[in-house]
């Protein structure tokens, strides 16, 4: 048996993978439910404090570029994209807290974390909703600083529109939330932040210092795809959207908070896969949280995310998740790096294995391949871009690493060699 727990901030998880906000946890059934499939932890539905966030928009979910297969009813394809439209709970913070209170208890006696989601608008607010949420039973909360988005024409006050969003576009205010929090609630907090805002790793530090105990990367952001039969907008017009296509913009931000902050990352937004919670991880995850996947798969699918994770492990040969936690984050190149340490390429055919089915030429822009019967690869005009070799059909084309700089550079202008820079001729640059 693989360990599989991990920790996120002060908090002990029994494995990494977390029930995301959203329809999974909005009532005392479903929270308990999501702690029976085995969830290291359940982020509960976001409550908020606006009237219209807690009636509007009406659920509505559109999944986009989603292949079914009428012989099995139960294939999911890897590849989609989801549009939604989602209130917050219908139920406001101070009577949430009470669906916590009656989920805590079952939560704790299965070592499943509950974190109570919530927005507010005034400081008031934030700091009542954290001491019912401490109070009710929450090991700890996300600080909702994305969703809910402010529905345009609908705020009866400016004050309705300083919430969810409002805070990751305005990092100063959701630092002095958090600050005031930590006067207040012991329980860690973790920020939600949104993929609209900008400068991540600074806030990320702002929200750290303040005394965040991490954030979660990310909620989702606005949308827009259309009907090309129709020429109507999906969904109505641009709505909060997700899929496996955003998880590498998702990664790429955990790397580069989790390198620059001393505190727990959560992946979110773009994870579909068990795969996706190691790539996740290996790029300094603490914990990877899942809503839409499981939604249109069904609780079953947690303990298939569990069992694939255990069996990479015992691949692998990995005792712990430790053991690869950051790893990838580690081995990021710098730009200087990538100067110094990577060497050109050159491509060569393996004719044992090349059909001559030309390819690889279709893609080679620099005019080093042409096939007679078989591909010819001109070394002299490769620049190494190594396209050829993915592409083709049969893994007959082998990268190798040049003797020097100088031939790829005089590879890369082959094309026009007269007008090459001087200080490229010589390789002195």
């Amino acid at each position: 048996m693989k360990d599989l727990s991990v920790k996120l901030g002060s908090l002990t998880l029994k494995n990494p993978i977390v029930a995301g906000g959203g329809p999974l946890a909005g009532t005392v059934q479903h929270i308990k439910d999501c702690v029976d499939a085995g969830f290291g932890a359940v982020v509960t539905k976001t409550a908020s404090t606006v009237w219209y966030l807690q009636r509007y928009p009406r659920p509505l979910y559109k999944l986009i570029d989603y292949k079914k297969d009428s012989s099995n009813p139960y294939y999911t394809p890897n590849d989609y994209g989801w549009m939604h439209r989602e209130h917050n709970s219908v139920y406001p913070p101070e009577q949430f807290a009470k669906i916590i209170k009656e989920a805590a208890p079952y939560a704790k006696e299965h070592n499943c974390a509950i974190i109570g989601s919530y927005s507010a608008r005034f400081m008031e607010e934030w700091v009542e909703i954290a001491k019912l949420y401490e109070e009710a039973g929450c090991a700890a909360l996300e600080i909702n600083f994305c969703c809910p988005f402010p529905p345009e024409g609908l705020a009866k006050s400016e004050d309705d529109v300083r919430i969810g969003i409002y805070y990751t576009k305005n990092p100063d205010e959701a630092v002095k939330v958090i600050k005031k929090l930590k006067e207040f609630v012991k329980i860690p907090m973790f920020v939600k932040m949104s993929p609209d805002g900008s400068n991540f790793e600074q806030v990320a530090k702002m929200l750290e210092e303040a005394g965040a105990d991490g954030v979660t990367m990310f909620a989702n952001n606005k949308t827009l795809r259309v009907d090309i039969e129709t020429g109507k907008p999906v969904a109505y017009g641009p709505a909060p959207g997700t899929g496996p296509g955003v998880k590498a913009l998702a990664i790429r931000w955990v790397a580069e908070v989790s390198a620059k902050c001393d505190f727990a990352v959560m992946g979110n937004r773009g994870a579909s896969t068990w795969q996706d919670a190691i790539e996740f991880i290996m790029a300094g995850a603490s914990a990877v949280q899942y809503c839409t996947p499981v939604m249109i798969r069904g609780l079953v699918y947690v303990k298939e995310l569990l069992d694939g994770i255990e069996k990479y492990m015992e691949r692998r040969d990995y005792n712990s998740i430790s053991e690869f936690h950051g790893m990838a984050m580690r081995q990021i190149y710098s730009n200087q790096d990538l100067v110094d340490n990577v060497k050109a390429l050159y491509a060569e055919v393996d004719y044992s294995k090349c059909t001559g089915c030309k390819r690889c030429s279709q893609v080679c822009w620099y005019d080093a391949i042409k096939v007679v019967k078989k591909a010819i690869i001109k070394k002299q005009h490769c620049a190494g871009c190594s396209l050829c070799s993915q592409v083709c059909p049969v893994n007959a084309i082998n990268m190798h690493e040049r003797d020097n700089d100088l031939e790829h550079f005089q590879a890369m202008a082959s094309a026009h060699p007269e007008l090459l820079p001087e200080y490229f001729k010589d390789g002195d640059k």
